[in-house]
């Protein structure tokens, strides 16, 4: 990808994509519709009524006859575009909108942490958004235009839930209000997607006009706080310490054009730790031990010995510059299995939400050892050690965050989705252990990182426990097959 491109996705995001197409599964609504998630745990609202929007047009009204009257004009102007556009985003829109958040990701050399943040705020917003919207809907109960006229034929049958305000234009409103904040450059295009994702339960003539501008109001709203608490986390903060010297310590070799990248996220402000340290891992085995002595020849054993295998899978997980990064791959494992269970868009946001708040909590951990310990990298210890074509960070080597980013999203995926739970826990072993095949991390960076996110995971889990959402998805769609390519059977 060339710097600053956007991918084509970007400027077809209304068309089929991953999600489905030609083979793969039929489109249409998730399942479920949760009645009470209008009550479930919010993060940084006070609650789902936080928010309370003016009552809709009475269904008497010259506005709402006007409003019937546009979606009747609608259904006549449909073209085969549209229709496709309708079946490939209509339900799906968070997952839409996160697929967006990492092409976007991928136009920036981000360092892993702060693209998890970026994941992060978005899901938060799109969860808080989801839940003040269902409180909504439920206070309203306003029937869909499906309801009350007969001669409107949806292209896909909605869920049945109140259309005020409209779930896909509050996920729209939220989602472009944060990506908006973080990639002012493209404002113009994540509002015209904005518009677009929000008309297209219009056009599917499954709600009014007002639910459209009302969902994309509360969206924006919900937004607007979440970022407002979020500019306050330290993550803008500017390093101002000096590199440390000596035996075994990291050194950068890019200086002075590049210093160490992120040392200072160990000060960010966590959503699930009590504080950034909380995890710390032990100091790593002292430079020059025999302990140490034998990670470095185990390193070096490997890459002068790397397989074929070893090598597809170090490759498969780099996701370094100009990419997704590790959060971003997990957030397309994610994706692929709330399409796959059909999560509605609620629980589909619940999952991103504690997906990469625990994330976000794991690069701060892994940052904070690193720049605790400062050891050096497996190269840097051995000139013998080939790197290949894996790129050398610019940060210490212990925690590996590759491993704690994946020991943290396979724990909580693998909670979620429990029939899937030894293949998730197959994945983030094999991404942890990708980093030892590349040669830019020690075994022990990679089992204390795995350690560490594995601690985190269990904080989002029990903050998921405690959300007032029953648990479904573990139990209702166990029959459910899933055979990712990303790990072997």
């Amino acid at each position: 990808m060339e710097r600053g491109a956007i991918p084509a996705l970007l400027a077809a995001v209304l068309a089929l994509s991953g999600c489905g197409g030609s083979g793969g599964p039929s489109f249409d609504y998730p399942t479920g519709v949760d009645p009470d998630g209008g009550a479930w745990r919010t993060i940084v609202l006070a609650s789902g009524a936080d928010i309370e929007l003016p009552p809709p047009p009475d269904s008497a009204s010259a506005e709402a006859q006007a409003e019937m009257a546009e979606l009747r004009a609608l259904q006549g102007a449909r073209t085969p575009g549209i229709e496709d556009a309708v079946r490939a985003s209509q339900g799906w829109t968070v997952l839409r909108w996160n697929e967006l958040a990492r092409q976007l990701v991928a136009t920036r050399t981000y360092v892993p942490p702060e693209a998890a943040r970026v994941y992060a705020v978005l899901s938060v917003a799109q969860h808080d958004a989801l839940i003040a919207a269902w409180h909504n809907k439920y206070l309203y109960d306003r029937g869909s235009p499906l309801d009350v006229a007969g001669d409107l034929t949806p292209i896909v049958e909605p869920m049945a839930l109140p259309c005020y305000p409209s779930e896909d234009a509050v996920v729209a409103g939220a989602s472009c209000e944060v990506l908006t904040e973080l990639f002012p450059e493209h404002a113009a295009m994540l509002e015209t997607l904005a518009q677009a994702h929000s008309d297209l339960p219009m056009w599917n003539g499954s709600a009014f006009r007002s639910d459209i501008e009302a969902g994309r109001d509360l969206g924006r709203q919900v937004a607007r706080r979440v970022l407002d608490y979020c500019a306050t986390d330290g993550s803008d903060a500017l390093w101002t310490g000096t590199l440390p010297t000596g035996p075994g310590i990291w050194y950068s070799s890019r200086l002075p054009t590049e210093p160490p990248l992120g040392p200072q996220w160990a000060q960010v402000r966590t959503w699930l730790m009590d504080r950034p340290d909380q995890f710390r891992a032990d100091p790593p085995p002292a430079f020059g031990s025999a302990e140490f002595e034998a990670a470095v020849d185990e390193v070096y054993r490997i890459t002068s010995n790397r397989t074929l295998d070893q090598a597809r899978i170090a490759s498969l997980w780099q996701d370094g510059y100009y990419t997704y990064t590790p959060a971003g791959h997990w957030n397309d494992i994610a994706g692929e299995l709330v399409f796959l269970h059909r999560l509605n868009p609620l629980r589909a946001a619940r999952v991103l939400a504690m997906l990469n708040m625990a994330q976000m909590d794991a690069g701060i951990a892994a940052w904070d050892t690193k720049y605790t310990y400062w050891l050096l990298r497996p190269s840097q210890a051995d000139p013998r050690i080939d790197a290949g074509d894996w790129e050398l960070p610019n940060f210490p080597a212990y925690t590996s965050g590759h491993s704690c980013f994946s020991g943290a999203a396979s724990e909580v995926l693998a909670w979620f989705f429990p029939t899937h739970a030894r293949v998730l826990r197959k994945m983030g072993d094999e991404s942890g252990i990708s980093r030892v095949y590349g040669g830019v991390h020690y075994i022990f960076d990679n089992t204390e990182g795995l350690a560490q996110g594995a601690q985190i995971a269990l904080l989002a889990i029990d903050r998921a426990r405690q959300d007032g959402a029953q648990i479904r998805q573990a139990t209702a769609t166990q029959q459910v097959q899933w055979h990712p390519e990303e790990v072997a059977p």
